[in-house]
């Protein structure tokens, strides 16, 4: 619970210097850019995540899927990772990374926490097979999010060699938006949304890259801090709307464990919070079907 509240104490008593000082140069207008990215997105995001339904019925050809899916990710999603994108660019220039390196990081590793392990190895000097290891094991959590989410595109009619660049393109927007919206789609029409959704969503990294890359010397870190923060802060958001007994129970047991084990193991207290509310969830998911069937049957 830290960095939330030392971001939002940050932005009360820093914003109004940081919008209002004067700048000569154009370092000076990205930062007040990036300030008011800040709050459009944060913004948006408490506001319209429970607006942000599509129409996914009348997609006819591959084309038209292809051009939904952008248009769906050119929104939230896409401002929300050039904004988190823009902490992690300042944090790799930082490290010592290059743009190429930096840029580069997120299009071959496309998830934060690797990319953020990527950078500190590197700094340090490790060796390429610790770097690989360390990568491999931060991003972990893509096994079973690409398990839960393949099964979707099983009645498409794409070839599967495909599925490699499927897997290779989720990300936590990706995969909670084809959770949501990927049962409502046709079969045949998924992967072409599903591509068009995901390659906005990493087009709009890569400039969040560039972005925080050029404002590294003009930009606090706090301010990269509470950019990087607005992913979760969508996710989280994404996961309460949901409906599934299961994964709301996951949830709110994730919400309210999550900070007292932290403060008892910060070393582990968010691995201990997933396990323990992921556990109790799937042990009580038939109970918990079954409790909500028999609402929907009473009501």
């Amino acid at each position: 619970m830290y960095y939330p509240t030392k971001i939002c104490n940050y932005f009360i008593n820093n914003s109004i210097s940081l919008l209002s000082t004067p700048e000569p140069n154009w370092f000076g207008l990205l930062r007040q850019c990036a300030v008011y990215q800040f709050y459009l997105s944060l913004t948006l995001t408490l506001i319209f995540i429970r607006y942000i339904q599509k129409s996914m019925k009348e997609l006819e050809t591959n084309s038209r899927a292809v051009l939904v899916g952008i248009k769906n990710a050119f929104g939230l999603p896409a401002l929300l990772l050039i904004s988190a994108m823009t902490g992690f660019g300042s944090f790799a220039h930082e490290h010592g990374l290059s743009l190429y390196m930096s840029m580069l990081s997120t299009i071959l590793i496309w998830g934060l926490p690797g990319q953020v392990v990527h950078v500190e190895l590197y700094g340090m000097g490790a060796p390429l097979i610790a770097v690989v290891l360390g990568v491999a094991g931060a991003n972990a959590r893509f096994m079973p999010m690409t398990l839960s989410m393949m099964p979707i595109f099983d009645d498409s009619t794409h070839n599967r060699r495909w599925n490699y660049l499927l897997a290779h393109m989720i990300s936590i927007n990706t995969w909670a938006e084809m959770l949501q919206t990927g049962p409502e789609i046709r079969a045949d029409r998924r992967m072409a949304y599903f591509l068009g959704f995901s390659f906005t969503c990493m087009t709009s990294g890569v400039i969040g890259v560039l972005q925080g890359y050029i404002l590294f010397e003009s930009m606090p870190q706090t301010v990269s801090l509470c950019l990087i923060f607005l992913v979760p802060v969508y996710f989280g958001l994404i996961m309460s709307n949901t409906v599934h007994p299961p994964f709301l129970l996951a949830f709110i047991l994730g919400c309210v464990l999550g900070p007292p084990i932290h403060l008892l193991t910060p070393e582990w207290g968010l691995v201990l919070t997933g396990l323990i509310s992921g556990t109790l969830a799937y042990l009580l998911r038939h109970k918990l079907q079954l409790l909500w069937n028999n609402k929907e049957g009473n009501g």
